[in-house]
């Protein structure tokens, strides 16, 4: 599996107050070139962060990406880019065992962030039912007195 894929992607990000945008997606494009994988990241363009609410703004970086499928499948679970324009269009071939490979990590993944939710929606049940008997635990010894 050594075809070279390019892309061009858009990464959004949200962020609080206007630098933190501006830097938090200059952070992610050095993220992706120095993440350990063979990602050539190239025409990088930042937009100028839009208030959206709140003093929350939303900014937005587009670049070129070339690396071999694997690399490429594995940037864009991680990152999960906003959209994904396919530059190179030569065909590509994928050997069964590539093909399960990536079908295996793409599984992995998916089960991996399956289970994070649960844990989050757990604790989030858990912490909201000990808000409402911090509530009544208060109202009882505000009527008390």
């Amino acid at each position: 599996m050594d075809d070279e894929l390019e892309l061009k992607c858009t990464i959004e990000l949200m962020a609080k107050p206007k630098e933190v945008a501006v830097d938090a997606a200059k952070k992610i494009i050095s993220n992706i070139e120095e993440g350990g994988r063979h990602l050539d990241v190239s025409n990088v363009e930042y937009a100028e962060p839009k208030l959206i609410k709140d003093d929350f703004y939303s900014t937005y970086a587009v670049f070129n990406i070339k690396g071999t499928i694997p690399e490429i499948f594995g940037f864009v679970m991680d990152y999960a880019p906003t959209s994904i324009e396919l530059i190179k269009t030569k065909e590509i071939k994928v050997s069964p065992p590539d093909l399960q490979a990536l079908l295996n990590d793409l599984a992995g993944r998916l089960n991996d962030m399956d289970q994070k939710i649960k844990i989050f929606s757990g604790q989030t049940i858990l912490l909201s039912r000990e808000n409402e008997e911090l509530k009544k635990k208060l109202d009882k010894q505000e009527n008390h007195h």
